[in-house]
């Protein structure tokens, strides 16, 4: 499986599909999150979605004597806001918000348009309604956290 030799297709994510599941896999690797026990169900109506992947703090020790030193701290996978169109009756949607409401991990999995897969490893943290405006239609947020490391999957 090759990676990504270009950019095209992937500078405004059209064509991108998300997808959960309240399942989580045996092994947080492409065979656990590609096991045929787990369903995902699209997420209906997305608008956008967070940067997210490896980040760590540089830590800073300033010494009495001698040069500063640098360290780097644990991973952090990113979180941020999901946005879709709101659509209550939409499944994918619906398991968001019960995401929220609990406590447990969940599993997504975001498509991208050459078949290139994305699983994560997520916790909700919100699901709010935004306020209507004129001419604006109703959209939910998800707040999401990403707990284990992105596993990517390369379009075959």
């Amino acid at each position: 499986m090759a990676a990504h030799t270009a950019i095209e297709g992937f500078q405004d994510g059209n064509g991108s599909t998300y997808a959960i599941s309240a399942s989580l896999p045996a092994t947080y690797d492409a065979a656990g999150y590609g096991a045929t026990t787990i369903t995902y169900t699209l997420v209906g109506k997305p608008k956008a979605f967070f940067t997210y992947g490896s980040e760590r703090n540089i830590n800073e020790f300033v010494p009495l004597n001698g040069a500063v030193e640098y360290t780097k701290s644990v991973p952090r996978f990113g979180n941020g806001d999901f946005v879709v169109g709101d659509v209550p009756a939409d499944a994918g949607q619906v398991i968001v918000k019960a995401a929220e409401a609990s406590a447990n991990h969940y599993s997504m999995k975001i498509t991208y348009p050459d078949g290139e897969i994305h699983y994560l490893d997520i916790i909700v943290g919100a699901w709010r309604l935004a306020a209507a405006a004129d001419g604006a239609m109703l959209e939910r947020t998800a707040r999401i956290g990403i707990c284990k490391t992105p596993v990517v999957v390369a379009a075959v």
